[in-house]
């Protein structure tokens, strides 16, 4: 009988909040998660662009392999780019589902980007 309680006083609870007229908890956390992506995006980016900058300044686009990778890096940079601007457009028209799914997108090619930036800064600093 234990083991019914909590899934039942979940579905109450849930159940409640569509009674009353209440917004679904998903579109309520749909701006702070917006909001949040966005945020990650500019932060990843920055912490990117240092990391890019680093690489090349050490020469990684004359390195044989590595300049590859800086190739690759700008690539998904512009790309991260591109969805940071749509989501904060997106949020700005308050569709914060969409201004998140794009900032979430964003967010991955700045990863991406990262990858590449590293990966080309370790070869042209001999692996260290």
């Amino acid at each position: 009988m234990k083991k019914l309680v909590v899934p039942i006083a979940v579905l109450a609870l849930l159940g409640g909040r569509a009674l009353l007229g209440a917004p679904p908890i998903q579109q309520e956390d749909a701006k702070a998660k917006a909001a949040s992506w966005i945020a990650k995006g500019d932060s990843t980016k920055a912490l990117v662009d240092g990391v890019l900058a680093a690489a090349v300044e050490a020469g990684a686009e004359k390195h044989a392999v590595a300049k590859d990778y800086v190739t690759d890096a700008s690539r998904w940079m512009t790309e991260g780019d591109k969805s940071l601007k749509a989501a904060k457009e997106a949020f700005a028209a308050e569709d914060y589902v969409k201004a998140g799914n794009v900032g979430n997108m964003a967010w991955q090619y700045y990863v991406k980007s990262g990858t590449a930036a590293v990966l080309a800064n370790k070869l042209v600093s001999g692996g260290s």
